[in-house]
Order: structure tokens, then sequence, then C-alpha cells
């Protein structure tokens, strides 16, 4: 296979998590053995409890959100030892390619754990189900919110499974059911066991983000406006919670990945549970910037 189609690691090069295989191993570890912020320990094999549809994971780099996210994959490895594919929704950054969009240029993305296939019949499909996904690798090359999920995936499944990279910039309701509806049709026509993870950051506040409501007690008021967003979330009211982020001119950069698998977990009759919230003053001690994370997890 020519390198052209293999997405190579972006983000561990930008500083998110170890270039290196044994390093990234120890900082997987590290995350879910926290326990401050992580689960505190690393997931065991036991009888699952939950039939897992998939959550939310951060996506910031490992030291400040590994171990938010690790609560999310500890659930998933303990409750769903097999998956097919995962579709994994991020933030557009960079502002590339539509509304929504996927790519089939690169047949492989890489990281230092290995390379992990993408799932081109499942994206095919969905073309068909979803005529105005956009297809378009510039959105995907310089982008990480995706690539910072791969690493927890393949600790807890190896290399075995497909992913659908999409990448989301904004949803509005309509957009997110129905997108959410040609998942479900595609995977049920295909009859493949998928799991769905937006990836997503929440509040981010300072001036770096042009992002200003509070002058003191920032940390603590970060904390209670994403609170406002999570439980919308976990009631599962994709119009409340969007109508939050329009109220707040809200900062939560994957809100459209979030309401999409919002809209899924609602069409296969799931639930949400708030598994674990901290922002990164609580991380730095630092109020200049602060930047909400959560992990949440989809279940029946």
């Amino acid at each position: 296979m020519s390198n052209t189609t293999v997405r190579e690691p972006q983000a561990a090069l930008w500083g998110f998590y170890p270039f290196k295989r044994d390093e990234l191993l120890r900082e997987l570890e590290k995350a879910f053995k926290d326990t401050k912020f992580g689960p505190g320990d690393v997931p065991k094999k036991k009888v699952p409890s939950i039939q897992v549809i998939g959550g939310i994971a951060p996506h910031a780099g490992y030291s400040y959100s590994g171990a938010c996210a690790a609560w999310l994959y500890k659930e998933i490895a303990e409750n769903k030892p097999k998956v097919e594919t995962v579709v994994i929704i991020g933030t557009n950054h960079t502002g590339f390619g539509g509304n929504i969009t996927t790519s089939t240029y690169f047949k492989e993305w890489a990281t230092p754990l290995g390379s992990i296939g993408v799932d081109l019949e499942f994206i095919d499909r969905l073309k068909k189900e979803y005529p105005i996904l956009d297809d378009d690798a510039l959105a995907h090359i310089r982008e990480h919110s995706i690539e910072v999920q791969l690493p927890f995936l393949q600790y807890v499944y190896g290399n075995q499974i497909k992913i659908v990279p999409i990448v989301v910039k904004t949803v509005d309701e309509r957009e997110a059911t129905e997108f959410a509806r040609a998942i479900h049709s595609v995977s049920t026509s295909l009859n493949k066991d998928v799991i769905i993870i937006a990836s997503s950051d929440f509040t981010h506040h300072g001036y770096v983000y042009d992002y200003i409501l509070f002058t003191s007690n920032i940390a603590a008021n970060v904390k209670k406006l994403d609170l406002e967003y999570i439980n919308a979330i976990v009631e599962l009211d994709t119009r409340k919670f969007l109508s939050l982020i329009r109220k707040y001119n809200g900062t939560v950069c994957g809100f459209g990945a979030i309401a999409i698998a919002m809209e899924y977990t609602r069409l296969v009759n799931g639930r949400a549970k708030l598994l674990k919230y901290y922002n990164s003053a609580e991380v730095t001690g630092e109020e200049d910037i602060v930047v909400g994370y959560a992990s949440i997890i989809f279940y029946k």
C-alpha cells in the first residue's frame, strides 16, 4: 500500500500525545490509573453490565484531558469487548471541507501504536444515504480531534477495528437528526456492530479564544456553564442543548458532533450518563485560559 493513502500521525508531532510507542503506552496507562482526574485503574475483564452505544470524549493534549477520556474508554472496554466499526465524529478546526465531511482518500490512519483501516464500505453507503456528506482529505490532514481518540481505541481494541472519520462544523437539530438516521440506516443495512464517539472539548474561556463571560471564580463558573450543557446532553434534549449553545454563544468546539451522537442515541432508545467532568484550571491552577473536559457514555 502506498504511503499516500495512510494518514500519518500529526497530533503527536504537535505534542498532543507521545510520538514513541512505549511512551504513549505509559501515558495511556497513566491516564487510566490517575486517581484524581482519571478512573483510577486500567480496564478489567468483566461481565458487561450495559450495552454501549458510544460516548463523548475530549481531545486536548493527554496531559490535560487524557484522564478524562480514560473514563469513557474504560467503560467501553469493560462493556463492549468487541466492535467492528467506530464512527468518530470530530470537530472541524481547520474550516476545510463541507458542513459534515469524511475522507476516503486515506485508507488507513496511523499512530505510534500501528494503523487502523477505514471502513470504506460504510462510508460509500453513508454518502448514498446522506448525499450532502462531503468527502475531502483536506478537512482531515491537519485535524487532531479524530486522531487523538485513536490511541485509546487501539489500547482497548488493538488494530482490528475499522473507523469512519467524520468532522462537523455546525449543524441544527434537523441536520443532526437526519445524519444520525443515515448512520443508523447504514449500520443496520450492513448488519455492522458500530459505536459512535463524539470528540469534543467543552467551554473554551479566555482572551486567546476571544471568549470572556467571567472575570472572577472563572474555573467554577466555567464548570457551572458546562454542567448546563451536560444536563441537556444527559437528558438527550438536542433542542435544549443547541439553544444553550446559541444563548451563550458557546465555545463547545464539537457541539455539532455531540448533537449527532445524541440524536443517534435517541434513535436507538439509549440513555446518557456523565462519567467525569473537570476543566484545565483544575489541572494547571491557571484561570487565564480555561477549557472544559467531559466524558459521557451513551448506553442501553
